[in-house]
């Protein structure tokens, strides 16, 4: 028996009525977001002098493919030999593009760098690589952390290059790493009353300046009860709630000191998002447009490359950080609900794999980029109803966007080849 197989030896067998060695129904979810995405960012450069972006997306669906196919086929001890590789690789190139003459800067942003005439977001193959260096870290430490010398590992694998994306002023981006770190955490078994200390941050500071902004209190209050519940239902200790009460009054405390302190322009960006309808033609524009595009559908749309908002344009970077209105409106109801169905079915897969990854490596690859996901599909899809401020953040598998419809389709490709692996090994046991 060979070594890799030995350390399958105590694993728990897989059911072969529960998942499928090739994943055939994931790859086929994969294939549909795709597609859609495709045919969305035609229909939002339809006839305009953006059409260059379903050209391009094409050109980088067909390298994705290929890309997937070596990932999903690559010898696993290859991988596994190359993770502190391609975290250096990433790290540099998250360095480089900082660098003027380099980095290519758009919008403010210094995230890019420019290969002929496409463009690389080095912070997109960042994510692969951290999940991988994490997975790599934990598998050196026989699958758990156990010290807070190894937690620290962890949690600075994440955020050295988390750091140099905000270096990049890519604030979306960063929440990633935020999202993927969380995700760690919550992998490595951090007590949940920590988690949810975390999530409150950005909900306290939200809920903070919304009650400082139109002078009410009920939405903090509620806040801190539901806080406290949650706490103590997670943790049945009688000190829980009062942690939980705790992060919400400083956090509140310290956000409205600074709502106070930033400048007008800044605290206007901030009531937008409450009330996108008073600045119609200023930064609540996107919301407002994506709001009537998204409810103008009904339950069935005005049909592929009918769609009015989509058509004439109305709304900027539809076929990017909007893409999810081209869908909602030429096909209604029934379109958005089967992109959210096709991304609900691939979490589930997800976490099926996650549950039966056989090392650390599958496992928080798995788990991290099921967390990742979600992360994107919740924010982008809050944007375009006005939930959630407007972070930038693409639709996984549909926006237009290289890098990162490359580097997904690699990481999907990965994960299910670990899987893969796992099941060959698996029968030569038995």
């Amino acid at each position: 028996m060979s070594m890799y197989a030995q350390t399958y030896d105590s694993s728990e067998p897989l059911q072969a009525s529960t998942l499928d060695a090739y994943e055939l129904p994931t790859i086929m979810a994969m294939v549909a977001l795709v597609s859609i995405g495709l045919i969305s960012i035609y229909s939002a450069t339809y006839q305009t002098p953006m059409a260059s972006y379903f050209s391009k997306q094409l050109v980088f669906a067909a390298v994705g493919s290929v890309a997937f196919a070596i990932a999903y086929f690559a010898p696993v001890h290859l991988v596994r030999m190359s993770i502190p590789l391609l975290y250096g690789v990433a790290l540099v190139l998250l360095v480089a593009v900082l660098i003027p003459g380099i980095g290519v800067k758009i919008h403010g942003q210094r995230c890019w760098i420019a290969i002929g005439g496409f463009q690389f977001q080095p912070s997109e193959f960042a994510k692969l690589a951290t999940l991988l260096m994490a997975g790599s870290a934990i598998a050196q430490r026989r699958g758990a952390v156990r010290t807070v010398r190894d937690l620290a590992t962890v949690i600075a694998i994440v955020l050295v290059p988390m750091v140099l994306v905000v270096l990049e002023k890519d604030a979306g981006t960063a929440s990633v790493f935020a999202a993927m770190l969380l995700g760690l955490l919550l992998w490595i078994g951090m007590p949940l009353i920590i988690v949810l200390s975390l999530v409150l941050v950005p909900i306290a500071a939200i809920t903070a300046v919304h009650a400082t902004m139109y002078d009410t209190l009920v939405g903090l209050v509620s806040l801190a009860i539901v806080s406290a519940a949650v706490a103590y239902v997670l943790d049945r200790r009688w000190w829980a709630p009062l942690v939980a009460l705790a992060v919400v009054g400083v956090v509140s405390y310290a956000s409205t000191f600074v709502f106070d302190h930033l400048p007008e322009y800044q605290r206007g960006r901030i009531r937008t998002f409450f009330e996108p309808e008073k600045y119609p033609k200023e930064e609540g524009y996107h919301v407002l447009q994506s709001l009537i595009a998204i409810g103008s559908g009904g339950i069935v749309g005005k049909g592929y490359l009918q769609g009015t908002q989509t058509q004439l344009r109305y709304i900027p970077e539809q076929w990017t950080d909007f893409i999810f209105c081209v869908p909602a409106e030429e096909f209604g109801f029934v379109g958005a609900a089967i992109v959210l169905v096709l991304y609900g079915f691939l979490l589930l897969r997800l976490e099926r794999l996650y549950r039966h990854a056989r090392d650390p490596v599958a496992s928080v690859a798995t788990f991290g980029f099921a967390v990742v996901l979600l992360y994107h599909v919740l924010v982008n899809v809050g944007m375009t109803l006005g939930l959630v401020p407007v972070m930038g953040i693409p639709l996984p598998f549909m926006s237009a966007g290289g890098t990162a419809l490359l580097v997904n389709m690699t990481t999907l490709g990965l994960i299910l080849n670990f899987h893969r692996r796992a099941r060959l090994v698996e029968r030569l046991q038995m």
